[in-house]
């Protein structure tokens, strides 16, 4: 994306902001809230030109300046003779909408579908209509007789949202196409959801809340390529598809260059410095996500929207200490927000009191009943407290919101091994590794099933793919679990083959001695056949003869052996 000049930046200010009262007027106060901090990241200088149609009009000399609050007269549009344009009804209206918004703001919904009943307007009707899904919505889920009960509660949504649907369908204003895709989206109706967002988009194209809906959908690279030709040109298209990229877990340098060029047209935007930690997150560059999450912290210390990805890290790599730091800081900010309550649950994890880390995740799908982290995260748990049927039930609840995410079918994966169920765990970790194709650790657990089965030529394929995305560490075990294998299947050579490279890795790497002491004597054992390099098997076996390795005595009678059948050659 080409450097944006002034005059663009200065016009994306100006939609910047008719689009933030325009979100905040329809309730949507997520993407009001995300498109006013876009508009504060931008410079200064193109926040602050005078010449904007939004800029106030110049002053006659001698009048004072206004003050407080604009009058309902000073914001309609006047007509050439200097009468405003609205009338009686136009103002009746503006007290109707404004009333039942106050309701709204208060989360009295079905008052605001009462009081907008036979409104016409665009925005009254979205008013209506949002509030009559966001009570529907509510009344299934206090309906569940159980926590974990999806099915019914999805279920239980369609005839509602289906007489909702039937109102507003076919209606071309950018914010009822944007609910219209939601309620495709929660009736499953994949397809016109997307139509229908990307339709919102390309008429209101800082709805935040538009795109985050149809990065959702997007389930391959594949999809996204094929619908990228139909949405907007411009910088939120951009960031539509780092919000795709990470969720496809396809987090790469291209998705880092494409942040920074963002960060040349919004300087001051603390989301891209999170996405620059989201994507090292992604890459396993646990040290760099860090310094990146620390600057967040710093800009914006109250900013929670990746706070629960930033304790998922530190978690990992175990700073437990920093790790309490920030659950307590957080807690004291706002412990009813699901992602603190997600912090705080892996406080309590990392601690070992499992049983509390569950309980703050359930407090955080209080809040949130599609907050995929804590679904992940309670599945974890409870397959630490060997409850592996519940973790079932949490990790499909994961899936259901969704499917994209590894971890939950890594977990289902997981949780099946448990019971033995090696044919049903082979499923799942197909899945995990088709979402995540680099990521070693999926192939490696896959292998390891196969295994199990007695399946040793796709457990030598998995593992073989394993290898394209182990690190240094993973990669000599990768070897010796190849080695093994092809032995099993009587295939010394390929066998030897892998235990060469072992003796490579550590030679390069410096390993200790007693790492490599199987592969030292798999070659030596290789060479000392008949036309084999003797003196290389001598060399080897010598190493592991001088050592106190438990591996001495095997290589002491290889060694004797082989010198043996050397005296023996010599005097033939």
């Amino acid at each position: 994306m080409p450097p944006l000049t002034l005059e663009e930046k200065t016009h994306i200010a100006q939609e910047l902001r008719s689009t933030t009262q325009e979100l905040k007027d329809r309730g949507l106060l997520v993407a009001a809230k995300w498109a006013c901090e876009l508009l504060s990241a931008l410079p200064k200088e193109a926040r602050t030109r005078p010449y904007l149609h939004f800029s106030p009009p110049a002053r006659q000399a001698g009048l004072p300046p206004l003050r407080g609050r604009p009058s309902i007269m000073t914001e309609m549009s006047f007509e050439s003779d200097g009468f405003p344009e609205a009338d009686e009804d136009d103002m009746l209206d503006e007290d109707t909408f404004q009333l039942a918004k106050s309701y709204f703001d208060i989360k009295e919904h079905d008052r605001v579908v009462a009081v907008l009943k036979g409104a016409k307007s665009v925005r009254a009707r979205f008013l209506r209509t949002y509030s009559a899904y966001l009570s529907a919505d509510r009344k299934a889920q206090e309906s569940l007789g159980h926590f974990l009960d999806t099915k019914q509660e999805r279920h239980a949504l369609f005839p509602p949202l289906n007489k909702l649907l039937s109102e507003i369908e076919g209606d071309l204003d950018p914010y009822l196409l944007y609910l219209q895709g939601l309620l495709h989206m929660r009736l499953e109706q994949k397809d016109s959801a997307i139509d229908c967002f990307i339709e919102s988009v390309r008429g209101r194209p800082y709805n935040w809340s538009a795109w985050t809906q149809l990065a959702q959908l997007i389930d391959s690279a594949d999809k996204f390529i094929e619908i990228k030709e139909r949405l907007p040109s411009g910088p939120m298209r951009t960031f539509f598809a780092i919000n795709v990229m990470l969720d496809l877990h396809t987090a790469t340098d291209l998705v880092m260059t494409m942040i920074t060029e963002l960060l040349d047209t919004f300087p001051g935007s603390v989301h891209l410095i999170a996405q620059k930690g989201m994507v090292y997150y992604h890459m396993r560059d646990f040290q760099r996500a860090e310094i990146q999450f620390d600057h967040v912290q710093s800009v914006d210390p109250f900013r929670m929207e990746e706070v629960d990805i930033y304790s998922n890290m530190l978690y990992v790599v175990n700073k437990k200490t920093k790790l309490a730091q920030l659950a307590h800081q957080y807690a004291e900010i706002d412990r009813n927000r699901p992602e603190v309550c997600t912090l705080i649950g892996n406080y309590y994890s990392s601690r070992g009191d499992h049983t509390r880390a569950i309980q703050y995740f359930k407090r955080a799908l209080m809040f949130n009943r599609d907050y995929l982290p804590a679904w992940t995260l309670m599945g974890h748990e409870f397959v630490e407290l060997k409850n592996t049927h519940a973790a079932i039930e949490a990790y499909r609840k994961a899936i259901d919101v969704n499917a994209k995410d590894y971890r939950a079918w890594y977990g289902l994966g997981q949780a099946y091994e448990l019971l033995d169920m090696a044919h049903y765990a082979v499923e799942y970790y197909n899945q995990a590794t088709t979402l995540r194709p680099y990521d070693c650790r999926m192939w490696t657990a896959l292998a390891l099933v196969y295994e199990q089965l007695g399946r040793v030529p796709d457990a030598i394929s998995a593992h073989t793919r394993a290898l394209l995305g182990a690190d240094h560490k993973q990669t000599p075990d990768i070897l010796g679990k190849l080695a093994t294998l092809y032995a099993a299947e009587g295939q010394p050579s390929k066998a030897v083959e892998y235990h060469r490279k072992i003796l490579a890795l550590g030679m390069r790497d410096e390993a200790p001695l007693g790492a490599m002491a199987g592969s030292y004597l798999a070659v030596a054992a290789w060479e000392s056949r008949e036309g084999g390099e003797w003196a290389l098997a001598a060399q080897y076996l010598q190493k592991i003869a001088e050592s106190n390795l438990p591996e001495r005595d095997a290589a002491a009678d290889l060694l004797r052996e082989l010198r043996i059948r050397e005296a023996r050659a010599a005097a033939s």
